[in-house]
């Protein structure tokens, strides 16, 4: 697998390219519902069931969309793996929740924490 340099990623939410975030990252998971029996001789044995994918991102600044505006809100999420136009990964997204800082030697930030509404798809422009 080639490296890849996370300078230029970014995040789209509803075709908006949000400013100031400098990190995501998506948790991707899957269920495994327990079928054991009798004939399985003491050993667990599982089927795969639901999947899901939850995430977050971040940034410095306060957010361009209003706090109010966003949690409970669903998007068209983009998680641009290096610029925008490249690979990335691509999904409906329930932003759950925002978490805004400031710090008196810091930077202001702002955190936005999400969950998947149906399937995540990699797309490769």
């Amino acid at each position: 697998m080639a490296e890849i340099c996370g300078k230029t990623a970014s995040v789209s939410m509803g075709g908006t390219v949000i400013a100031g975030i400098r990190d995501w990252s998506i948790d991707y998971t899957g269920d495994a519902l327990e079928t054991t029996d009798f004939a399985d001789s003491g050993h667990r044995t599982y089927i795969a069931g639901l999947d899901g994918w939850t995430g977050s991102f971040n940034g410095f600044g306060q957010p361009s969309w209003s706090t109010s505006a966003v949690v409970g809100t669903k998007y068209a999420g983009k998680f641009y793996i290096e610029k925008v136009g490249a690979q990335f990964y691509s999904g409906s997204v329930l932003i759950t929740e925002t978490a805004l800082g400031n710090a008196v030697d810091g930077l202001a930030t702002t955190d936005y924490t999400f969950t998947g509404s149906g399937a995540l798809t990699l797309v490769d422009s």
